[in-house]
């Protein structure tokens, strides 16, 4: 992967005359509010410790109280810490018996359905992968008898990193690929076939490094998980697709920690574009590199997935290798009338014989190869290595996600001084009060290609002109919680209130039963015969009268929840229009009477005359 994005295409230069005059930045922004000091003091890793027990999480240093002002903003919610142990989203809870607690050996000698033992194995062999071997391992074994061929260590540098703390990553696996060729070809000369011999690199390290990347925005991933009835094995795409790293692009062009090609970021809304300033050039603006942008769009992208080809274990995994691979591995399954009798009527029993028995059949017909079979259990693995670790709310992100008004304008410079003249105490997310209310609004705001000031003033080149759009691409830029407030109630309207979207301990919070409909019932009775193959027309015709149902409570009330659920079945039914769906349709009716499916009562959906007039069931 490459460490930056290539540049994006340069919008048109704009010079402004009238704030040319301003190229000499304005003058300091007097700091009027007090800010608690983050002191990170991140504690060296050590190779001998159990990597769970260690907590990279510090607590905050209260300072003495200071006189509160005039006004304030909301406080923040009192601390708390939880885990993803504790979680009832924890894959061991909610997937179970294809996560959870070790099969007994009496388990493992039980002709079990869904083949459990090799999946659980495969769990484990990720397991180890994620959480015990550190980035300076290598694990080979022989794949005939499950047995360790060596464990081989690169001390000199695994010393280094314990001596300085830091270490490059890239380089090292640069190293360990060099020491993996000779350790196959050593293992080969003793005889043993090549295609027995499996190498696996330790990544523990990472985890964890992603782990502490990731602690301003785990809390929201988790509610959003939750809000879409997703697992927390959802928080963990960041972790297997960059470590959490915004920045990254892969070699075919995937971008953001989440991964999306750049054809899907455009169609979720998220672009880079160019702002012009006071000085007259341009500030590049990439969304993709601000997770706050990237996370509803990658996980509401997951879900589409998820429901599309019937459970969220090959969903996730679809959404890497691709549904068409996914709905490829059924369509194989479904041709060998014995694989349902061996290992169940289900897509996860289809998706777990794809990674085990399977997996050479699917290999050499599709792309699904050996990183997609990975793919579920390095999340299941990152997950797993972190679980224990305590999650400290008091690290979470909280601010505004903002938008000028339609008709305003408003450059940075006097966006900030309006805040700065405030008598509203905002919290800028504890950043130390040394910075200047520039370099606060570029920490929050880390998508904005914003250079440094020498002085902490606003410099020239630094200053963009903000606006609603930019060439018909909204604007959207982060503030502290309470400042659509403190700027509006300025005697102007600058913001959009329409537009804000607060980061909160109420974000992602589960809808009011009013919102939840008979329409949101009857997908859910579709979804569960899809889990059992139901990828049938009948089903298609359903979604789409579903589809225009969604659409209209969507226009009609056009909340957050609307608008998500619309977001999900268009993208499950796109998902279903393709010919990879259509080639696994019509292997369905050829077995579907045969397979051992429960029984579902009729319930046809009536097609309204016009979904635009036709009055909501209650």
């Amino acid at each position: 992967m490459a460490d930056h994005l290539s540049p994006a295409d340069a919008a048109s230069d704009a010079s402004t005359p009238e704030r040319n005059r301003r190229n000499s930045g304005w003058r300091r922004v007097g700091v009027v509010v007090l800010l608690l000091v983050l002191l990170p003091v991140g504690a060296m890793l050590s190779g001998n410790v159990d990597l769970l027990a260690r907590s990279l999480w510090q607590q905050l240093v209260q300072p003495d109280p200071a006189p509160a002002p005039a006004v304030t903003s909301a406080p923040a919610p009192t601390a708390r810490t939880l885990t993803f142990a504790e979680h009832a989203g924890h894959p061991d809870r909610a997937f179970s018996p294809y996560f959870g607690t070790p099969l007994t050996q009496a388990q493992r000698l039980l002709p079990a359905p869904q083949r459990l033992p090799a999946f659980r194995d495969l769990l484990d062999l990720y397991v180890t992968r994620q959480s015990q071997d550190d980035n300076f391992t290598i694990r080979v074994l022989d794949t005939r008898t499950d047995s360790l061929l060596e464990l081989h260590v690169l001390e000199e540098a695994r010393n280094t990193y314990r001596e300085t703390g830091t270490a490059d990553w890239p380089e090292i696996d640069r190293e360990r690929r060099q020491r993996t060729r000779a350790l196959v070809k050593k293992y080969a000369q003793r005889g043993i076939p090549r295609d027995a011999i499996q190498v696996k690199w330790g990544r523990a390290n990472q985890v964890l490094e992603a782990r502490e990347r990731d602690a301003p925005f785990i809390e929201y991933e988790m509610r959003l998980a939750d809000y879409l009835n997703l697992s927390l094995l959802a928080t963990e795409i960041g972790t297997v697709e960059t470590f959490n790293q915004d920045r990254l692009v892969s070699s075919v062009g995937a971008r953001s920690r989440y991964q999306m090609m750049p054809y899907i970021l455009r169609q979720r809304g998220i672009h880079h574009y160019a702002l012009p300033t006071a000085y007259g050039k341009t500030v590049k603006v990439y969304e993709a590199w601000h997770p706050l942008l990237t996370m509803e769009p990658a996980f509401t992208l997951l879900r589409g997935y998820v429901n599309a080809v019937g459970h969220e274990i090959p969903g996730l995994s679809a959404y890497h290798t691709g549904p068409g691979n996914i709905f490829s591995v059924f369509r194989m399954y479904l041709a060998d009338d014995a694989l349902t009798q061996v290992y169940g009527v289900s897509v996860v029993d289809a998706y777990i014989w794809a990674l085990t028995d399977g997996f050479d059949t699917v290999s050499d017909r599709t792309t699904f190869r050996t990183y997609s079979r990975g793919y579920v259990p390095s999340g299941y693995g990152s997950l797993k290595a972190t679980d224990q670790l305590p999650i400290d709310t008091s690290r979470t992100f909280r601010g505004e996600r903002v938008q000028v008004a339609a008709d305003a304008r408003v450059y940075l410079s006097d966006l900030l001084r309006l805040l700065d003249e405030s008598t509203v105490r905002l919290d800028w997310n504890d950043q130390p009060d040394s910075l200047s209310l520039y370099d606060r609004f570029r920490a929050m705001n880390p998508h904005f290609v914003l250079p440094e000031a020498s002085d902490g003033d606003v410099p020239a080149k630094g200053d963009v002109l903000l606006t609603a759009e930019r060439e018909d691409i909204p604007v959207r830029f982060f503030l502290p919680l309470g400042a659509t407030h403190v700027v509006n109630g300025a005697g102007t309207r600058l913001l959009d209130e329409n537009a804000t979207f607060r980061f909160d301990e109420d974000t992602y919070r589960p809808p009011p039963n009013g919102e939840v409909t008979v329409w949101d019932q009857q997908y859910q009775e579709v979804l569960r015969d899809i889990e059992h193959f139901g990828f049938t027309e009948e089903n298609r015709d359903r979604l789409r009268v579903l589809r225009d149902r969604f659409a209209y409570l969507a226009a009609e009330t056009p909340t957050h929840y609307r608008e998500v659920q619309l977001d999900v079945i268009e993208t499950h039914l796109r998902l279903w229009e393709f010919e990879g769906w259509e080639l696994l349709a019509e292997a369905v009716p050829a077995v579907r009477g045969t397979l051992r499916l429960p029984v579902r009562p009729p319930d046809p959906l009536q097609t309204p005359s016009s979904p635009s007039t036709a009055p909501l069931a209650p």
